[in-house]
């Protein structure tokens, strides 16, 4: 071999030595974006957490509970749950805290970076009203209040939550045929004396520098548990049927609108006070039970089911659904919160 080809050998070999160099390097390079891209994907909801003060929610388990805090954590808002049985929670941005409010007993570490609570704890109304289950209801939703009211008034006020938004039910209002709004005159009666208590336990977190909201929830339409959760196997078989004399007004409300009304409520700062949570068009118990058998694509023949039979079944509660309430969200639309869900059959048809 001349000298001349060992030349060109040698600097073919530096060429090929460089470029293989060169190669390592770019991957290096290549391998650290990628780590590095994986791991801003992987974190960035754990780094917005401390970033971004937590939503308290009591009965966040539960059917509207569940559904508020899904739509919080995919808007990436930290949310903390105050629950009997806490546990580990997959998302970075949920934790679970133990309270007992039987003991009033709560983990204070609930409070920590706490902007708002949402309060929905409660024992269910539908069920029959021994002396026992009465207690409960009513005790669930006081010494709950009671409860997170205690825990507030020790922090110091630099570190108290800015607002309780809470549940509460047009069950206040009296049966008739007259609208109802927020300013009407209560009624008389065990379920109207709950709502009562709980709201004006609420009202004392205004004395701890609180802004509270009361969203008078009714009669919410969801296949997965309330009223509408127990009929629609009753539809589905075609023996659905209205109950007592069929005339009495039904102010119901969509799940969804439900979830949208709490965080509406959450993010206005000029909301307080009452607010009904009603779709604006109420329908008779004959209107809404044909809606449902139609929505379920089965006859609508069957007799009503005369009030004496659901006195008989369900006792003193059987008054929830033979109660005539034609409540008016007018307050809650004039203030800026718009219903998804007017119009029962859409309703109906978006759930079935």
């Amino acid at each position: 071999m001349t000298a001349a080809s060992e030349n060109i050998v040698e600097i073919i070999r530096a060429i090929e030595a460089f470029c293989r160099t060169f190669m390592i390097q770019i991957n290096a390079v290549c391998a650290v974006i990628r780590y590095y891209h994986k791991v801003q994907q992987k974190g960035i909801s754990s780094c917005l957490k401390p970033m971004r003060k937590s939503i308290l929610i009591t009965g966040g388990t539960g059917l509207i509970g569940g559904a508020i805090v899904n739509s919080l954590l995919e808007q990436n808002q930290p949310v903390k749950v105050l629950t009997r049985k806490p546990k580990v929670s997959a998302s970075p941005l949920l934790e679970y805290f133990k309270w007992n409010p039987n003991a009033m007993e709560i983990d204070s570490n609930a409070f920590s970076g706490v902007k708002a609570i949402i309060h929905l704890a409660g024992a269910p109304v539908a069920q029959r009203w021994t002396d026992r289950a009465k207690a409960s209801i009513l005790n669930s939703r006081v010494q709950t209040t009671t409860l997170l009211r205690d825990a507030i008034t020790s922090l110091p006020e630099s570190d108290r939550p800015s607002s309780c938004i809470s549940a509460s039910a047009i069950g206040i209002y009296p049966t008739g045929s007259a609208w109802l709004n927020e300013k009407s005159e209560g009624a008389r009666g065990f379920l109207a004396d709950v709502v009562r208590a709980w709201e004006a336990g609420v009202a004392e977190l205004n004395t701890l520098g609180l802004r509270t909201a009361h969203l008078r929830i009714g009669l919410v339409l969801s296949p997965n548990g309330g009223m509408l959760g127990k009929l629609l196997p009753v539809f589905k078989m075609g023996l659905g049927s209205a109950v007592g004399n069929g005339r009495q007004w039904q102010s119901w409300v969509h799940e969804t609108d439900v979830q949208r009304a709490f965080e509406w409520a959450l993010n206005e700062p000029d909301a307080a006070g009452a607010y009904n949570v009603v779709a604006p068009q109420p329908v008779s118990n004959q209107a809404l039970s044909e809606a449902i058998a139609e929505a379920c694509q089965r006859p609508f023949w069957a007799p009503r089911v005369p009030a004496f039979a659901l006195q008989l079944a369900y006792g003193e509660m059987s008054s929830v659904v033979l109660s005539s309430q034609r409540v008016t969200s007018e307050r809650i639309t004039k203030a800026g919160f718009t219903f998804q869900f007017t119009n029962i059959d859409a309703a109906l048809s978006d759930l079935i």
